[in-house]
């Protein structure tokens, strides 16, 4: 797949949608300046042809379902395909990454039961506590060891949703997009951060 930089403002802010930064990075993506991470042909991708995937984002406190329009390119060098995937999704889910954000911040309002707030979500209990602890687990792996956290907080939420860029950045140190879990990320991936940011230091 190409992952490329769509998240250009501080996730919180809901200026834009996701369908938005999502429109914006796929219509000004150009295919002549990437690499491919299977054979490191640049410049050699050509459209082949787009297939249908829903993502699942959220307009302040409704979730908002939309159906996109993927495309597919193909190496001319070794033969490979890649879907472009901006980053505002996460491979292989239907989820946008601000979406899950923004239910992890209704979690810790408790303002509701985990019963109610799934409900309300339209999303399984058990996939809320699958989210809480992989944000757990790469926040750690994100943090310096004086941040750690035991157990997901609303200051570390913040933290992640104030950082500009945070999705290509975490892409960048670690090679895999942030709650998505290492071992499904592909080898074939092909993973386009904009490299002019620094990451985090450690």
């Amino acid at each position: 797949m190409i992952l490329e930089k769509a998240i250009f403002i501080k996730l919180k802010n809901l200026k834009f949608s996701d369908q938005q930064l999502f429109d914006a990075a796929v219509s000004g993506f150009n295919p002549s300046r990437h690499t491919c991470r299977i054979c490191g042909a640049v410049g050699r991708f050509s459209e082949i042809h787009s297939y249908q995937r829903d993502m699942i984002s959220t307009n302040g406190s409704v979730r908002v379902d939309t159906r996109l329009s993927i495309r597919r390119f193909q190496c001319g060098s070794c033969g490979h395909t890649h879907a472009l995937l901006p980053d505002v999704l996460i491979p292989y889910g239907s989820y946008s990454l601000r979406f899950i954000l923004t239910v992890l911040l209704c979690y810790l309002k408790r303002s509701s039961t985990v019963t109610n707030l799934c409900r309300y979500w339209g999303i399984a209990v058990s996939t809320l506590y699958d989210w809480i602890h992989l944000f757990i687990i790469q926040y750690n792996s994100w943090c310096s060891v004086l941040d750690r956290i035991l157990w997901v907080c609303s200051s570390a939420v913040s933290s992640i949703c104030d950082f500009p860029a945070f999705p290509s950045e975490f892409l960048l140190r670690f090679g895999f997009s942030f709650l998505r879990g290492r071992s499904a990320t592909p080898s074939g991936s092909i993973r386009l951060p904009d490299r002019r940011l620094r990451p985090h230091p450690t």
